[in-house]
Order: structure tokens, then sequence, then C-alpha cells
């Protein structure tokens, strides 16, 4: 883990995959690392996390050593959510023309002297009590619906290492944001989202202050990812306190699913 750990927010989900979920749930990750045979040492370091609909694929090292790994484990259906601009020459000679769709992404980061507080009155932390409104919420995006049974709702919501936050207006969620994993050097911020007819109402703000403070209430630093054409979203999360970390790349292999 020690080419992870160069960057522990880029490489943030290889490190909890590894570290947390590896130990009680081995069935949804594989891991692959390429060698160099005359030192020893490892080049290059992937997980594949299983999806269900697709893999993902996260991995650190050099570009060589990476390509490497992926035309071994030759994707069919995957989305590599993080490829630096110096890996996509080797990471698209091994994926071959499988490759459906290439997204441009920004990963952010906020530190607690950068966070800028916004209103967060409104702001609820979801629990299994929520759990008809969430599945209505998740069911009903025009973007990507998620179907979900009241009993995973209510898992989803009982899960205290996944919190969700939301706002409540008119018997409905209006907006949330969730944190995804926490680990001492980061937490990672997503599932941002407000329903189309109060958008532009400083709700998603709202909702992503709070669940950025929540984040660094448990780790050093918090981050999130967003398509760099997504220009609401990332007024947000500058006006929240985040700042550039790195630009990447967000490949699609056999299937497109944006970021």
């Amino acid at each position: 883990m020690d080419l992870a750990h160069e960057d522990p927010v880029l490489n943030a989900f290889i490190i909890y995959d590894w570290l947390y979920l590896r130990p009680v749930r081995p069935d949804l990750c594989d891991f692959y690392v390429a060698v160099d045979r005359p030192s020893g040492r490892v080049e290059a370091a992937c997980v594949s996390f299983h999806e269900g609909r697709f893999d993902s694929l996260v991995f650190c090292g050099s570009a060589e050593a990476v390509g490497a790994i992926l035309a071994y484990i030759r994707p069919s259906r995957a989305v590599l959510p993080r490829v630096r601009p110096e890996e996509l020459g080797a990471v698209l000679k091994a994926l071959g023309p499988g490759v459906r769709a290439i997204y441009d992404t920004i990963l952010m980061t906020c530190s607690p002297s950068g966070l800028r507080r916004w209103p967060t009155d409104e702001v609820v932390r979801l629990g299994p009590e929520h759990a008809e409104l969430y599945r209505s919420l998740m069911g009903g995006r025009e973007d990507r619906p998620y179907r979900l049974t009241p009993d995973e709702a209510r898992r989803r919501l009982e899960d205290p290492n996944r919190p969700v936050f939301a706002i409540i207006r008119g018997g409905r969620i209006a907006s949330t944001a969730t944190i995804y994993l926490s680990m001492p050097d980061v937490s990672l911020v997503g599932g941002v989202y407000t329903i189309p007819e109060l958008r532009n109402r400083g709700l998603a703000t709202s909702v992503t202050c709070a669940a950025t403070e929540e984040a660094l209430r448990r780790s050093c630093s918090a981050a999130l990812m967003v398509r760099s054409d997504n220009k609401p979203a990332l007024r947000v999360y500058e006006k929240v306190g985040y700042a550039v970390h790195e630009r990447l790349k967000w490949i699609c292999v056999g299937v497109d699913y944006p970021p």
C-alpha cells in the first residue's frame, strides 16, 4: 500500500477497499499487482470493485505497469474513474476497442481551514424513518433512477459509515449529499442531487456544507469528484471551499456511465 499512500486522496478507494472492505466482503473486490521481477518491487496496484452492472477499476503506480495489469484483466464492462492524463495513453492501449466514453473530471478537496460555512438549519441526517422518502427520491431521479427495496433503503440509511444529509420540503426530499467513505486522511463526499424544480436556491450548497462539515470531523480532509463541464456543481463546491486537487479522466468500457 505504499504506492497508494503517496496520494491518499487520489487513491482513497484503493486504500479503503484493501483496509476496510476486503476483510468483511472479499467477494466484492479483487486486487492485482504488477511486480518488477529483478527487484521484486511493486510497480502498480489495482482493485476491481464489483458493482453488479459493471466493475469499477482504480489503480496507482507507473503507467506502463498499470497498462500491464489492465491488459491482464481485460475488462469488458467497467468504469475507470481516476485516470491521470499521463496514464491515458497506456490505459487506452491496454483497453483496446471496448472504450465507449471518456469524460473530463476534477478531483477537489476541502480542508478545515478552507471550509466556508453556509446555512444548514434545514439540513437533517436521514435515518431509517425516512426510507420511503429516500426510495421515492432515488427512484424518481431524472438523470439516473435507482430503485431500492424498502429493506435496502432502510439499511442504507442505518449505515453509520455512510451518512446521508438532506433538506425535506413539502413532504419530500428536495436535496441530498452523502459521505461514501471515511478514513483518517480523507472522507469522500458525493451523491449531491437536488430535484429539478428546486434548483438554484442554495439547497445543494447547504447539504454539501453539512456533509463536508461531518467529513472534516471524521478526517483530515474532504474530497469529491465532479465533471469539469458541470459548472453549477463547480460553483457550489467552490462556495463551500473545495479547490482543485487533480484533473482526471473517467473512462467507460462496454458501458456509458457518466460521472
